[in-house]
């Protein structure tokens, strides 16, 4: 009897030990929790404080960098205005009796341009557009390989088809009058000319840099064309606008071609025109520029006009 009671108690004991263990295991979860709560609640408001810490720099900074920006949107207009006043006199007549003649690849409002050119006294021979090239490129189909004097086989050479289409239209427009290629282009529209062909030039002005789907264009029609130039040994500056989507000027200067990378601004049109007359360098407002404008070497040659 005795052992049966001893079992009995000893039985409840196990299960108050083992209920004791349990509500312990409980209560050390509950407690966990809230603490492990609290910490993270603590963890997350800290957070919060430094994404709010840094919001606010961030925010004074915005407003820091825009009040700079438009203090240098004001210089340069200052600029701009200042040049436009004396730049009519310092490029009266400096090309004078030159022939220039414009080649463009890349749309662009040309009239100031050519009213800079006029006004320097230069002889604008001839404004050839050539915009929609790569397409007769990539499709390298038979009459523009009979225009280039290629065979069916040569199709396959891309470069060779790119080099010959260059030269071949370097010589139509400034050292032949017209020819197979120049008549095919404006026959598709991919080119269009007015003034005179077939007279060579003494500077050259291409029109680059390339908008959202033209930069392909820059390997396989202005490179081409540049280096045909430069074989013919004609004197050209590249310009393009502040603007483009995919600026060329790396590329032109690689070859060592002086260059604008702002001709839509005052500062791009006097800085063209020195080029035109003998400077050298790389100008406008990008990383590529080496200066807004060439070094004036006679200032009194402003003043005195």
């Amino acid at each position: 009897m005795r052992q049966g009671v001893s079992r009995l108690y000893g039985f409840r004991y196990h299960i108050m030990t083992l209920i004791a263990v349990f509500l312990s295991l409980g209560l050390g979860l509950l407690l966990g929790g809230t603490l492990g709560e609290e910490v993270i609640v603590k963890e997350q408001v800290q957070l919060l404080e430094q994404l709010e810490e840094r919001y606010t720099q961030t925010k004074a900074d915005n407003v820091k960098l825009k009040r700079q920006n438009s203090e240098l949107n004001r210089d340069q207009d200052r600029l701009e205005q200042v040049v436009a006043q004396v730049g009519g006199h310092y490029v009266k007549d400096r090309l004078a009796g030159q022939k220039v003649a414009v080649l463009q690849l890349e749309a662009a409002d040309l009239s100031g341009l050519l009213t800079q050119l006029e006004a320097a006294g230069a002889n604008v021979t001839s404004t050839v557009t050539l915009t929609n090239a790569v397409p007769l490129l990539e499709a390298r189909q038979e009459p523009l390989l009979q225009a280039l004097g290629l065979g069916l086989l040569s199709a396959k050479d891309s470069r060779l088809v790119h080099t010959a289409l260059a030269e071949t239209l370097v010589r139509e427009l400034y050292l032949q009058k017209g020819g197979g290629l120049v008549d095919y282009l404006q026959s598709t529209n991919a080119l269009t000319a007015s003034g005179e062909l077939g007279v060579r030039p003494d500077r050259v002005v291409l029109v680059g840099g390339a908008g959202e789907t033209g930069k392909s264009r820059l390997y396989s029609v202005d490179l081409p064309l540049l280096k045909a130039l430069q074989k013919q040994e004609l004197y050209t500056a590249c310009v393009e606008q502040s603007d483009v989507s995919h600026s060329g000027i790396a590329n032109y200067r690689d070859l060592g071609i002086s260059t604008v990378d702002n001709i839509d601004q005052v500062t791009g049109l006097v800085a063209l025109i020195d080029i035109l007359g003998g400077a050298k360098g790389h100008f406008g407002v990008k990383r590529t520029a080496e200066a807004l404008l060439p070094q004036v070497t006679n200032a009194k040659e402003v003043s005195a006009q």
